[in-house]
């Protein structure tokens, strides 16, 4: 499957290293769409326009890199690789739990950087995936309580089935053209006095 073209914001702090990572990118036919040695600068680049990518070193000269990447990522989550000296550096290690999705050693090869920005927007694609469904869940347990609490309003008011009472609240919200947890909820924070 062949892969999209990624609009990638690199942040690294060594001027020498940062113009050979960049072309890596572009050789991998990416766009380099902001490059610096900074996290506040980066940062600042995602406030305005968030990228499809972030790849940042966890040293930079005004903070470290996996702070920047996980403030990067506030409020909405950006897909992000670091990039550290050591493999083993407990800091890193701790970011693959939060907003960081995978890591690179120093020296980068094209070998190395290919499958990562692979594996990363994949991880990511899934990652969105799964965030919507809990989403979704969410928002269907919320409605359901509200279903629950009007029926049981209904159910005493009216001396109403269960059955009764929810049919009832489906007619209210076909009468209206709204959804029933909609419609349960508003029912049960008027005090059970829609009209019915």
């Amino acid at each position: 499957m062949e892969q999209p073209c990624l609009n990638i914001y690199l942040c690294y702090g060594d001027d020498k290293k940062r113009p050979v990572l960049e072309e890596m990118i572009r050789a991998l036919d990416h766009l380099v769409g902001f490059s610096t040695a900074l996290g506040r600068s980066l940062i600042d680049a995602c406030r305005e326009t968030p990228p499809d990518l972030l790849i940042s070193a966890v040293d930079l000269p005004d903070m470290n890199g996996i702070d920047a990447l996980i403030e990067c990522s506030q409020p909405d989550p950006i897909p992000a690789i670091i990039v550290s000296r050591n493999s083993s550096e407990e800091r890193v290690l701790h970011a693959l739990e939060d907003h960081v999705m995978a890591y690179l050693t120093e020296p980068i090869s094209m070998e190395d950087l290919e499958p990562s920005i692979i594996l990363v927007n994949n991880r990511f694609a899934e990652f969105k995936r799964l965030y919507q469904e809990n989403q979704e869940l969410k928002a269907a347990l919320e409605s359901r309580k509200w279903v629950e609490r009007a029926k049981g309003i209904l159910m005493m008011n009216k001396e109403l089935s269960e059955a009764d009472a929810y049919r009832m609240l489906q007619r209210m919200a076909t009468d209206r053209r709204e959804k029933i947890g909609i419609i349960a909820r508003l029912f049960v924070e008027s005090g059970g006095s829609l009209n019915d």
